[in-house]
């Protein structure tokens, strides 16, 4: 019901730990029956129904999150994230490529809690945007709900403390659609946001060093999802495109059904293509302890220079780690 001092050690050092079976087998049926229902049937899942968020806020794994962040609320909703087989494609990503063009089976990563466009990416590689595009693209907020700015908090990215995935499909070989992350990512991350704030911020995309749109990319208008510092501080492990792009190499997350992944919101992470016959799926819940003031809920900056500022239960182990560096 808690992390082994070894988890935590190595929850340190990576930005994420795997917790092995910690949902039962049964949970995880009646999971996938109620998403398969929802396939089959006129009604599809919601993320708010019982049988998803009791994935989290029954038995172990809502223990161990308490342990490690003091007091955590029941989760009331839990996003359903089903990625279904597919080929290298001609869609462009956020990040401005191909999917076909992109390595890693089209891994990008990102940080959660980014603008990302009002309207479609744009596909037409050809030509960039015409006026109109523009100006419905760069409107606020965007498709997944965030804003640009956080002018109160001298910030552009909304954070919450921790990304709690359980796996409901079998994710054990590569090719299943794996959560890729950049392990140790998270360090650089915490460093970036700490110059940002020293430089007088703000902490984000077009703050200090972090331009937020990619001219460079194909079609004239990718996103940066996590700084350039960051992605190339892992070179040479990864690949580089035709156009001399760099991509890092990722880690991916091989889950069995009922396993659970605890990401910190600083880790880049990203999901990978299915190329093998069967869907992957994922339910996720974003996990910020009550703890937090209420004028900060949406966007904490302190958190974001000082990634372990919510996470008491890893204070002994946070120190001792620091210590040795």
């Amino acid at each position: 019901m808690r992390l082994s001092e070894a988890q935590k050690r190595s929850f340190y050092r990576d930005g994420f730990v795997v917790l092995p079976g910690v949902v039962p087998a049964a949970q995880v049926r009646a999971a996938r029956r109620r998403l398969f229902m929802g396939l089959g049937h006129a009604e599809a899942a919601a993320g708010n129904e019982p049988v998803f968020v009791d994935l989290f806020n029954g038995g172990a794994l809502r223990a161990i999150l308490a342990e490690a962040m003091g007091a955590v609320a029941p989760v009331r909703g839990c996003q359903l994230a089903t990625q279904w087989p597919s080929d290298p494609s001609e869609r462009v990503n956020e990040a401005g490529y191909r999917d076909c063009d992109t390595p890693f089976d089209g891994w990008h990563g990102h940080l959660d809690g980014l603008w990302n466009g009002a309207a479609g990416v744009h596909q037409d590689l050809a030509r960039g945007m015409s006026a109109e595009q523009l100006a419905a693209w760069h409107r606020e907020p965007s498709r997944n709900g965030c804003r640009k700015t956080f002018p109160e908090h001298r910030a552009n990215v909304a954070n919450f403390t921790a990304l709690v995935g359980v796996a409901l499909s079998d994710q054990r070989d590569a090719g299943a659609g794996n959560v890729g992350l950049l392990k140790g990512g998270h360090h650089q991350i915490e460093r970036f946001f700490q110059a940002q704030r020293d430089a007088g911020g703000p902490l984000g995309p077009d703050g200090p060093d972090w331009p937020r749109i990619d001219e460079a990319a194909p079609n004239g208008a990718g996103l940066r999802h996590y700084p350039d510092a960051v992605r190339n501080a892992f070179a040479p492990d990864g690949a580089t495109t035709a156009d001399g792009r760099f991509w890092p190499r990722p880690t991916l997350l091989r889950l069995a059904p009922g396993d659970a992944a605890i990401i910190l919101h600083a880790t880049p992470h990203g999901a990978t293509r299915v190329a093998g016959p069967e869907p992957r799926l994922m339910a996720y819940a974003r996990i910020t302890p009550p703890s937090r003031p209420s004028t900060l809920r949406r966007v904490n900056p302190a958190a974001l220079c000082d990634i372990w500022q919510e996470w008491p239960g890893m204070a002994a182990t946070v120190a001792a780690e620091r210590s040795r560096a």
